[in-house]
């Protein structure tokens, strides 16, 4: 039986104005772009030669990128200041830098994902490999599509094997490590954005293992 894909945009407005509803936190900009058509989503796969899951092709009708970043109001009272890290113990989210932002999601639109030029925002040398396979830095590339870039230390891939079949990896450390991330698929993901409100280091407690890339992990939540 088919799964109704969720509104998407739908839930990160709803989610976007409870934070603006509570003095504790600042938005610096929510961005939701228009819809792609099915036929222009279609179009681009034949043109590129990926093919997308049909999560992907439905979220990109929804939307063609995502932009959200907010942080910690620095006036909010010490007693509200300690409730909150109390509540997120591990967060740094009075960051609000784009270099390391606390809490952040920056989805490309599709075009950008599949055609970037990404060379010089990502560390790779050849011999490194991936997963234990020897890529050229354009094999790399062409497998290795930039997603959601929330920040400058970390980001989230979308990882193809011979252009089908992607799933959402965690890059660290500068987009430097590759290999230290479990795989996820687009709907957990964007579930789990919903559910940590975009914080960059849940990410990491969510999808990090060493060695952890054979592993699939979902992430339900109820709409």
């Amino acid at each position: 039986m088919t799964q109704t894909f969720p509104d998407y945009r739908a839930l990160f407005t709803r989610m976007v104005d409870e934070l603006r509803r509570q003095s504790l936190f600042v938005i610096e900009r929510f961005t939701l772009a228009e819809p792609l058509s099915m036929s222009d989503i279609q179009a681009l796969e034949r043109e590129t030669g990926y093919e997308l899951t049909d999560d992907l092709r439905a979220f990109y009708a929804q939307m063609n990128g995502l932009d959200l970043k907010w942080f910690l109001d620095p006036a909010i009272s010490d007693a509200d200041r300690a409730s909150f890290h109390l509540e997120y113990p591990d967060m740094d989210v009075e960051n609000s830098s784009d270099e390391y932002a606390s809490a952040a999601i920056r989805i490309l639109p599709l075009r950008d994902v599949l055609t970037r030029d990404w060379g010089e925002e990502v560390y790779y040398e050849p011999d490194m490999g991936f997963h234990g396979q020897s890529l050229s830095t354009e094999d790399f590339q062409a497998s290795m599509r930039p997603f959601d870039l929330f920040s400058d230390y970390r980001a989230s891939i979308l990882a193809f094997r011979e252009k089908k079949d992607p799933a959402v990896f965690l890059l660290d450390d500068h987009h430097a490590v590759w290999d230290e991330s479990r795989g996820t698929d687009v709907r957990s993901y964007l579930n789990f954005l919903l559910a940590t409100k975009g914080q960059s280091d849940a990410r990491k407690r969510w999808l990090f293992e060493y060695g952890g890339y054979d592993q699939r992990v979902r992430f339900d939540q109820e709409s």
